[in-house]
């Protein structure tokens, strides 16, 4: 079975972004250690409005300056070593800015669709180009940031342009409408990919984009229990690695703790605990892929252990893919 291991590469975006030795350069190290240690690769989904930002306030302050050359040798040596830069559009970045003393996140403006469409193709093509001068190579995979994919419509004629035909965004059942994240994958199919050309949700099979959807998992009450008790007795081992602060979902955290969710299969924190278990499962069933989500931010000691313990169980019977080795018939 193959198994896609990605990151979305990046900064927090609520009131505190936190630092890019925080929240990526550190954790994205030890990810790198792992990935060298097992022989395997991984995938990250780069903030690519993040290196613009760079670009544009390096010339102003030498503290962005030297966060650009660290965020920027470190694209260049995760991609020299083989593993695959994606490209991650977060728009807000086209609001946000650096006052001298941080980030200033901007997110009225969070999602693609929330801007005229000439400026959407506008920002594709310049996320797009910066992606591909720092990591040497053309992404063909996308993300969308928070998960908020665009109308379609809005992007398929520049994705098409630019070469860009995986999305890796859908989980079954997923769904969220608090503050400005909204999205909606209930309709999505229950299948490890599709292609699709209108809308990733709807399969259509000699369409020109390939949905490779990220696991789905229902949790229960309990995990998440679990995990705030863990948490609160052991915090060295279970905080996040990053020092920044996420955007505010009101509700969240009650509706976790109080029902069965479906969640993104992911590697970040106590989720981890999770893979094993998960990988197996889903070979029993004869599945041919598993995606699974991840931040170097919301990395903790304990997901770092997890991760490498799991690589370790399955690489024997897993393949541990890039998307750049599929290939578009």
């Amino acid at each position: 079975m193959k198994v896609y291991l990605s990151f979305d590469y990046e900064l927090y975006f609520g009131a505190k972004s936190g630092s890019a030795d925080a929240c990526i350069i550190e954790p994205a190290k030890l990810l790198l250690e792992i990935a060298a240690r097992h022989a395997v690769h991984l995938n990250f989904f780069i903030d690519s409005g993040y290196l613009l930002a760079l670009e544009k306030y390096s010339k102003r302050y030498p503290s962005v300056a030297y966060e650009k050359q660290q965020v920027f040798k470190q694209i260049r040596e995760l991609a020299a070593a083989g593993h695959d830069c994606q490209l991650h559009i977060h728009p807000h970045w086209e609001d946000s800015y650096y006052d001298g003393n941080g980030w200033k996140m901007n997110t009225n403006r969070y999602r693609l669709d929330h801007f005229p469409d000439a400026q959407i193709e506008q920002i594709v093509q310049s996320y797009y180009d910066i992606t591909k001068d720092i990591a040497g190579k053309a992404p063909i995979a996308y993300r969308a940031g928070g998960w908020c994919m665009p109308p379609w419509n809005k992007v398929s004629a520049v994705f098409k342009k630019l070469g860009i035909w995986i999305d890796s965004t859908v989980y079954e059942k997923g769904y969220l409408q608090e503050g400005q994240i909204a999205f909606d994958f209930r309709k999505a199919p229950a299948s490890d990919q599709w292609m699709f050309e209108t809308d990733p949700v709807t399969e259509a099979p000699f369409g020109y984009f390939l949905e490779l959807p990220i696991s789905s998992i229902s949790c229960s009450p309990l995990f998440f229990w679990n995990l705030y008790v863990r948490g609160r007795l052991n915090r060295s081992l279970h905080a996040g690695m990053g020092d920044g602060l996420p955007m505010a979902q009101p509700g969240t955290k009650k509706k976790l703790l109080t029902r069965y969710t479906q969640q993104a299969l992911s590697c970040d924190g106590y989720y981890a605990s999770l893979l094993t278990e998960e990988f197996y499962k889903r070979k029993a069933k004869g599945e041919d892929t598993m995606v699974v989500i991840g931040h170097p931010k919301a990395q903790s000691k304990f997901s770092v252990q997890a991760l490498d313990t799991f690589i370790s169980t399955v690489k024997d019977s897993a393949a541990f893919a890039r998307y750049s080795d599929l290939q578009k018939d």
